[in-house]
């Protein structure tokens, strides 16, 4: 990876930044110094307006060298929206985006329009799901920074990387044995924030391609999805009104884990051990749903149960355009659903929780699976632009609202025992 990138990963976000500094702004620096001097000199023999423009563009070369001295770029992703900011000293060439992490379909790096010294540069993009492409970093000299900004952006979101977006136009598959070398080279470089659980997979894609360069392996893809975890029979209690055990009738197959990065608690079946926040737990009652939706199409309730006391802790688990997002959260009893407006069919168009206004994105209809038993529900979920705390409303056909407020949960919180 770039030396010049700065990770942290802390309170469910990632924070990637990194300088503008190159050892070329020495020369921009001698540049406009006596540049500089230049100009001051003129004024000062009464040049007036014959040195106007020389003394423009000193301005201009004078704010170019501070901004490389003094500026950074701070990419912040989180489950909600990667933002993009630039400064301390502001630049009108280098725009800032907050963009919702829900929309980011791909990244990539092609190559700009633009040359410095008659050498190619190279923008960072995005590509969303309404088809747009957003230009995140333009006309940058270090193509592989960007390559590592893409890598570790898709790692942490859980995009599938499609190489028909790149330079270099080659799916993973079709790399030769020395280019896997090279990209785990790479990857080892993100250990210090990657889970256990990839960086167990690395270690266990570079033997196999030790044993391909001896003949001794079989030919395969280094980043192969664990296999999935088994589900066994639930034993079909009717003691709660919203969780059953985790097997379920009629319900669409869950989606296979696409890799072990992260433990896929989505996946879990009933007594399924992890650990969450390195605290012991396992998976008690789940509930699945399957949305009529093109993007969303599935959720699961999981009842979590502390594996050394503690208290039962829930989760909502949603499949969003082939990425899972993970939410903490707590049932509001009837006092405080009645309170927030959630009275008869209909739901609130707005609502007040403290001084935050809350308003509902999309509806959502689907089928909720309890076990052996089924029904169709309609869901809201109430977001506001002043916190990241979200509720979700769940009416059942025929019965009263349900109420969740929800905190988003970072997917790497969750480990498989004994990694």
């Amino acid at each position: 990876m770039a030396n010049k990138l700065k990770i942290t990963r802390e309170s469910g976000a990632l924070t990637i930044s990194y300088s503008w500094w190159s050892p070329a702004m020495w020369f921009f620096i001698l540049f406009s110094v006596i540049w500089d001097l230049f100009i001051v000199f003129f004024i000062a023999t009464g040049a007036g307006l014959f040195i106007s423009l020389h003394l423009l563009a000193g301005i201009f070369i004078t704010w170019l060298t501070l901004t490389r001295l003094f500026n950074k770029s701070t990419i912040t992703v989180d489950r909600q929206r990667l933002t993009i900011e630039h400064g301390p000293i502001p630049w009108p060439f280098s725009k800032e985006h907050k963009i919702p992490a829900r929309s980011l379909v791909q990244l990539f790096v092609s190559t700009s329009s633009v040359k410095v010294n008659n050498q190619p540069t190279y923008d960072l993009k995005a590509k969303l799901d309404t088809g747009v492409e957003v230009k995140l970093i333009a006309a940058e000299q270090d193509k592989q920074l960007l390559l590592d900004l893409e890598r570790t952006v898709e790692t942490y979101l859980d995009i599938k990387n499609d190489a028909s977006f790149d330079l270099g136009n080659k799916d993973f598959d079709e790399l030769d044995l020395q280019q896997m070398k090279e990209q785990l080279e790479q990857m080892k470089k993100l250990k210090k924030w990657l889970p256990g659980s990839i960086v167990k997979q690395m270690e266990l894609a570079e033997e196999k391609i030790e044993q391909q360069a001896r003949g001794a392996g079989t030919t395969g893809v280094p980043y192969a999805p664990a296999s999935a975890p088994s589900r066994p029979a639930g034993s079909g209690r009717k003691d709660d009104d919203f969780f059953r055990r985790s097997a379920t009738t009629g319900a669409r197959p869950l989606p296979l884990p696409k890799h072990d990065f992260t433990y896929p608690l989505y996946y879990a079946a009933e007594g399924d051990a992890f650990t969450y926040l390195g605290n012991p737990y396992r998976l008690g009652r789940s509930a699945q749903i399957d949305w009529s939706d093109n993007h969303i199409t599935t959720g699961r309730q999981l009842e979590v149960l502390p594996g050394k006391g503690g208290e039962v802790t829930h989760f909502y688990a949603q499949n969003e355009r082939d990425r899972w997002a993970y939410f903490e959260e707590r049932r509001l009893d009837d006092a405080e659903v009645a309170q927030l407006g959630f009275t008869g069919e209909d739901h609130p168009l707005r609502f007040n929780n403290g001084d935050e206004r809350y308003y509902p994105r999309d509806e959502q209809q689907g089928t909720r699976y309890l076990g052996s038993h089924q029904q169709s529900i309609r869901q809201f979920i109430y977001f506001t632009t002043a916190s990241g705390t979200q509720f979700r409303a769940v009416k059942p056909e025929g019965r009263p609202w349900e109420v969740y407020v929800m905190e988003v949960v970072d997917s790497g919180n969750f480990e498989a025992v004994g990694r």
